[in-house]
């Protein structure tokens, strides 16, 4: 067998595919410990998320009612604030009135007798 550049080229192309080959074989064995990792990590997540999200879900229906309540105790709160204002109107009508009216007579009857006696003095 010859030696030429035709023959060391055969060769050299075989050898480059035969390590192109090795090198391959070896990445997919990487790859398939990747998927193999990340499958257990996806397996370990998905029985350790799905009790986690039904607390959660169960303690946001628990806000919820908690927060259902709230609301109701505010508008029984406003109701009764309202109460208490139409209530403190009243009884401010029902007081101002006969005390101001009150406090205008006597002052009228104060400034009366005042002049009375004024008047008296400057008679005699």
């Amino acid at each position: 067998m010859e030696w030429d550049a035709n023959a060391i080229m055969d060769i050299c192309i075989g050898i480059f595919f035969v390590l192109f080959g090795v090198g391959l074989l070896y990445m997919f064995l990487r790859l398939a410990g990747v998927f193999t990792r990340t499958t257990g990590i996806l397996t370990d997540v998905n029985t350790e998320v799905l009790p986690l999200l039904t607390r959660v879900e169960t303690t946001l229906d628990r806000v919820n009612a908690e927060l259902d309540q709230v609301e109701q105790i505010t508008t029984s709160l406003a109701q009764i604030i309202k109460v208490a204002e139409s209530t403190t109107t009243a009884v401010h009508g029902a007081v101002a009135t006969p005390i101001k009216k009150v406090v205008g007579l006597s002052a009228a009857l104060t400034e009366g007798i005042a002049s009375f006696v004024a008047g008296k003095r400057k008679e005699s």
